[in-house]
Parts: C-alpha cells; sequence; structure tokens
C-alpha cells in the first residue's frame, strides 16, 4: 500500500496539517538521512542511540555489535522508536518565538527481526555502502564479520513524516517591525576527498568521490 494508516502513536496531534504518511514521502526522508536515532526502554530506563539506517524496500536496517545493550534489547522484541530528521533551513522571524526551522522528519515504530541468513547480511551491507557512498568499491565482507555483526531489520508499517516548509511565520504587529527576517537554506556540502594516509601510490581518487553528493542536494 503506498499509504500508512495512521495510529494513536503516529497522529500527527500538533500540526497536523505537517503529517504525511504516504510511503514515498516517508522513504525520500529515510533514505536521505545519513543519520537516525533510535530509542528503546532498557531495564526501564530511555535509550537512544544515533546510528546508520538503510531502507530496503519496506524495511529499515541498522547493525551493530552482539554485545551492544541496546541491540540485545531490542533483539529480545522491544518496541522502538525510530527517528530521522533533516534540516533544510533556519527560519529566522522577528521574535525569539518567530525563530524556527524549515525540516522533514520521520518516526518509526516498529520491532525487529533479526537477520541470520549470511547472503541476507551480504545483501544488507551492499545496500549501506550504496546508500553512503554510491559506487564505492569494497572488497567483499569476510564471513567471520558477518557472524560477529547483529543485523536487526524493522518493518515500517507504523510510521509518519512531519515537514515544515513554511518560512517565516510572523503575526502581523511583527512584520511591521523594521527588522529584517527571512530564512537560510542549509545543505550538505561535500568537500574535496582526502586520500587514506595509507594509501598505495598510484591509485587515482575516483570520479563518484569527487562528485559525491547527497540525495536532495542542489549543485
Amino acid at each position: 500500500m503506498s499509504h500508512i494508516e495512521p495510529t494513536e502513536r503516529t497522529r500527527i496531534r500538533r500540526r497536523p496539517e505537517r503529517g504525511h504518511f504516504d510511503r514515498a514521502v516517508i522513504y525520500s526522508i529515510l533514505d536521505e538521512a545519513l543519520v537516525a536515532h533510535i530509542g528503546v526502554s532498557v531495564d526501564g530506563e530511555p535509550r537512544v542511540i544515533p546510528t546508520a539506517i538503510v531502507r530496503i524496500g519496506d524495511h529499515a536496517y541498522i547493525h551493530g555489535s552482539p554485545n551492544n545493550q541496546l541491540l540485545l534489547t531490542l533483539e529480545s522484541g522491544a518496541t522502538a522508536c525510530i527517528t530521522a530528521t533533516i534540516v533544510d533551513s533556519i527560519v529566522a522571524g522577528r521574535s525569539g518565538f518567530g525563530m524556527s526551522m524549515d525540516y522533514r522528519s520521520v518516526v518509526i515504530f516498529s520491532k525487529a527481526e533479526k537477520v541470520t541468513d549470511l547472503a541476507a547480511k551480504e545483501r544488507i551491507v551492499a545496500a549501506f555502502v550504496a546508500d553512503i557512498m554510491p559506487g564505492h568499491i569494497v572488497r567483499p565482507p569476510k564471513t567471520k564479520e558477518l557472524n560477529a555483526t547483529v543485523f536487526l531489520r524493522f518493518p515500517i508499517e507504523e510510521a509518519s513524516a512531519k515537514i515544515r516548509d513554511k518560512g517565516v511565520m510572523d503575526p502581523d504587529e511583527d512584520i511591521a517591525l523594521d527588522v529584517w527576517a527571512g530564512v537560510i537554506p542549509l545543505r550538505i556540502t561535500p568537500g574535496a576527498p582526502e586520500n587514506c594516509r595509507s594509501l598505495r601510490p598510484g591509485i587515482p581518487t575516483p570520479d563518484y568521490a569527487k562528485a559525491y553528493k547527497r540525495p536532495g542536494s542542489v549543485d
């Protein structure tokens, strides 16, 4: 289904007009974000970690050490709250309460499914590489590396997006003030690639590294 039905946990209560439940919108934000935050209750205490995330079809994937307490909790069946946010601009209003940001965000509630098949793990690693650095050539993962890593899959069935793209929204009495207001767009701007200090002589910097950019970026 192209539409995800809202639930009590995903219903947008504050500014509901900014809510989106279309999979294409939710997926585009997840695909552009480099980092997501995973929240879960561990022994009755809240825990949140930032981590790389990749979407394959209707699932989101994370991976990490088998000794990671949060991953162990998720593996045991605890519900995760997964969030990703992209800040598109600083909004400079004419008052402190008029200061804001334009943004795109996603919230997912889901329970993890552990991936154990080695071939599936290899595909997930390849997906992470393609998401973080499209075109990058890496050696195949070793079996011992795959076995020493926990891979968790989260069905994207309970999720919502929230988008603010309105810029300055000052009241009329503030608009009359002799004070500048506007927006400052923000983008991830890659710098020039820097060779690893241990790179063997004669290996050129590949074109995909020179032309690197994130999805949604503007040339």
